[in-house]
């Protein structure tokens, strides 16, 4: 497949494309919540719009969990060598050429355009990243006029008949770095590009800021977004502090996705109207979170257990011998899965820029642990029969996965019991972060309860 048939069905694309939505959903992520998927159009010509903070995994957040084949926009150095210009095609992306590709090569956008076209007119969906690159904040930044263009120039192309719709798409991650953390995909409800054809007609630059302007607010109310830049860190960090304050504030039964979303959003909304009356309490504070964080790192604790007192003796040893009469299992899916995992981790975190971490995570993951998993079995065959090799085979992933959620519970069990022995010893450092949390979260609580 290449981009003159980029907008067809193709069946190397269908399994190619699941076997990676596999991985996506249900091994590399813990969990991904889709929300509000009715907003999704069934069989409408579609622009998708998801916000940018993390690299690829925004593209593969709506590549895995869309039902059609979307063909995306990405930046042009990237398909500079054909050999990697056709493996892009295949994975169906298209370049855009800016300026700073050189102003000769803005004459190829029109032959990019003339495929968008095909694309929107086949159903397929296209997907715009209207921020234009990713920046690792919980923030919207000013969109690009692209995904506009692009749609207001479709439907003059095609008299205005396609009635077009721009879905705006939030993203939230847990984590933007781990694996084994959650993600949200949030549909917002589509804008119909039909509500602005008027105003298009009489004045296309008028037309095209208004519908930015009206999508950025729409994705505001899908995701985090926290404007406030002296205090993006603070403001980020109470999200995890509060979010048990807030799930009582709310009336929420838990602190998951998507009511961990509302809980976030309705907190610095909280913290933002506190800032603008009161800015050095908020600073006061944020030097209680630096106390709080500072020793939270050199204990290795984590807020959760702050929040639990370092939870129950009890459960703390009985949950020890679990840990205890499981540890074969736990060594045995170790010694087989570290490889993998470790090479994966290894090259990801060499990436200089943080939101390109977990997208090679991602990658290398998805090819090594196959490929191990194979290598290992055919080793095993050489010494046993068929019927052990599948038995190993078959034991491999899922002994991996069962070695990861033991070492969760292993490090939290731990966790509790350091939190407990620096209390019984009345560590003064441990003490300080102790009370400054608890000034921390007192604060919170005045402030959600509050009637503001």
């Amino acid at each position: 497949m290449g981009i003159n048939t980029i907008e067809k069905w193709s069946l190397g694309y269908f399994l190619l494309k699941s076997s990676v939505s596999y991985w996506h959903n249900w091994v590399f992520y813990k969990k991904v919540v889709l929300h509000q998927t009715h907003h999704i159009p069934k069989g409408g010509h579609v622009i998708f719009t998801p916000i940018h903070q993390n690299a690829l995994m925004d593209a593969m957040a709506l590549v895995c969990n869309l039902k059609s084949q979307p063909v995306f926009l990405a930046r042009s150095d990237i398909f500079k060598k054909p050999f990697m210009a056709r493996i892009l095609y295949g994975l169906k992306i298209l370049p855009v050429y800016r300026i700073r590709d050189g102003f000769d090569t803005l004459k190829k956008n029109d032959a990019i355009f003339d495929k968008t076209i095909d694309v929107i007119k086949n159903k397929r969906g296209l997907v715009v990243l209207p921020e234009g690159n990713h920046d690792g904040h919980r923030r919207l930044r000013d969109l690009k006029k692209g995904f506009a263009r692009i749609a207001f120039q479709t439907e003059e192309a095609n008299h205005y008949e396609l009635d077009m719709k721009i879905v705006p798409v939030g993203l939230d991650y847990s984590s933007y770095e781990s694996s084994r953390s959650t993600l949200l995909v949030n549909f917002g409800a589509p804008l119909p590009v039909s509500t602005y054809y008027d105003a298009y007609k009489e004045s296309p630059v008028k037309a095209i800021n208004q519908i930015k302007d009206d999508l950025s607010n729409r994705l505001k109310s899908l995701m985090v977004h926290i404007e406030n830049t002296e205090f993006y860190e603070f403001f980020n960090e109470l999200r995890d502090i509060g979010k048990y304050i807030m799930q009582e504030k709310l009336g929420h039964k838990n602190v998951q996705q998507p009511l961990k979303l509302a809980a976030d959003r309705e907190l610095i909304r909280i913290l933002d109207h506190h800032e603008k009356t009161h800015h050095e309490d908020v600073k006061k504070m944020q030097s209680r979170y630096r106390i709080v964080k500072k020793y939270l790192r050199k204990f290795r604790l984590s807020y959760d257990v702050l929040h639990h007192k370092g939870g129950s003796p009890i459960s703390g040893i009985l949950t020890s011998l679990a840990l205890f009469l499981t540890s074969p299992v736990f060594i045995y899916g170790l010694i087989n899965n570290i490889l993998p995992y470790r090479l994966s981790v290894s090259m990801g975190d060499k990436m200089k820029d943080p939101a390109f971490r977990s997208s090679i995570k991602f990658l290398i993951s998805f090819l090594l642990f196959p490929i191990f998993n194979v290598l290992q079995a055919l080793i095993i065959k050489i010494f046993f029969p068929w019927s052990v090799t599948g038995i190993y085979f078959i034991s491999v992933p899922l002994t991996g996965i069962a070695s990861y959620y033991w070492l969760q519970v292993f490090k939290i069990t731990w966790m509790n019991c350091t939190y407990r022995l620096l209390k019984t010893r009345a560590h003064p450092r441990f003490l300080e972060m102790v009370t400054s949390y608890d000034e921390l979260t007192s604060w919170v609580r005045n402030l959600a309860f509050k009637n503001i």
